[in-house]
């Protein structure tokens, strides 16, 4: 009986390392993880996956958005963006 505990524990104890060590790396904090986003924000500025069709805005869309741009000054900004008791509870 005692040999088939020390067993079970000698095969699980891998097992329990590996589960205790990836419940301790916060997600995107590998080194593979931040080699991945710092290659892909490279890729963007480097613009050499940029498309080769040029895109533009017709003069009515240009005016349309800008239209938006001007009627969010027309709204008041907010003295507090969260209540205080909304911060307190962490609800939304």
């Amino acid at each position: 009986m005692k040999a088939w505990i020390l067993a079970v524990a000698v095969f699980a104890t891998p097992l329990l390392a590996s589960a205790v060590e990836r419940s301790n790396t916060p997600p995107g904090t590998t080194a593979r993880d931040q080699q991945e986003v710092l290659t892909w924000l490279e890729l963007q500025s480097s613009g050499r996956a940029a498309s080769t069709n040029l895109q533009s805005a017709t003069p009515a869309e240009r005016d349309r958005a800008y239209q938006r741009y001007l009627k969010s000054y027309t709204h008041e900004i907010p003295e507090y963006l969260l209540d205080d008791k909304d911060f307190n509870t962490g609800s939304k």
